[in-house]
């Protein structure tokens, strides 16, 4: 299943924090046989772990490892987010701050093959609807498609950070909060369409909702927490 490179970055980030610097890591051939997975899935996992900084990409060369204090950036922000709720809340206000400029990018320069891709991760998300785990990695996807539509190569940087730190809460959204899945499901498509038709004040618009709707999950995820708790 499409979502699979998500078990497959982890177990790759965990194999380089024993690595070196430069060192190259195995063939594709090679950790497509160890992992069990199909070459697909294995480079969405190498393609995410080069957008963390972990590895440099080379054609025609392989994957090497990289100067890793990017990766610092990656678990201060999710230690931080696992605080206490005035915390998670400035973490969201960041991401929110980000994203908003990112879509109004990704409006201005995404080339069609971006809107396609983007259109490719939607579908696929309308099949996953039902599935939690693999919705949730689907919605990481398209925010890195869109922050790779800016063709600003900061941008995937810092949005799989915060949105890792921040954003795979949505695997429990579903079963407590179907009707904020659902606005979030559309939203995803509003934000597609504004991209598609240049309109940068209606993919504000639209993403402005999209936070909103995220802030009222995470404040109530916090209370149904904070009540088992007591």
């Amino acid at each position: 299943m499409d979502y699979l490179y998500a078990d497959i970055y982890k177990k790759l980030e965990e194999k380089i924090k024993n690595m070196e610097v430069g060192e190259k890591l195995p063939s594709e051939r090679a950790m497509v046989q160890e992992y069990g997975v199909s070459r697909n899935v294995l480079r969405e996992a190498l393609v995410l772990l080069s957008e963390r900084g972990l590895i440099e990409i080379r054609p025609g060369k392989g994957s090497y490892v990289t100067n890793q204090q990017k990766a610092s950036l990656a678990k201060h922000f999710g230690s931080f987010f696992e605080a206490d709720r005035e915390s998670k809340m400035k973490v969201l206000e960041v991401r929110e701050v980000l994203e908003l400029a990112m879509f109004e990018k990704a409006a201005l320069n995404a080339t069609e093959d971006d809107i396609r891709i983007m259109e490719e991760i939607y579908h696929q998300m309308e099949e996953n609807l039902s599935m939690m785990a693999g919705y949730g990695n689907l919605d990481l996807k398209l925010h890195m498609q869109i922050a790779r539509a800016t063709h600003n190569e900061i941008f995937p940087i810092l949005v799989s950070t915060l949105y890792e730190s921040s954003g795979q809460r949505i695997v429990f959204m579903e079963e407590m909060f179907p009707e904020a899945m659902k606005s979030i499901h559309r939203d995803h498509l509003g934000i597609i369409q504004a991209i598609k038709r240049r309109d940068v004040k209606m993919v504000r618009k639209v993403g402005k909702r999209h936070f909103d709707v995220d802030r009222y999950v995470l404040l109530s995820m916090d209370d149904i927490n904070g009540k088992k708790d007591v």
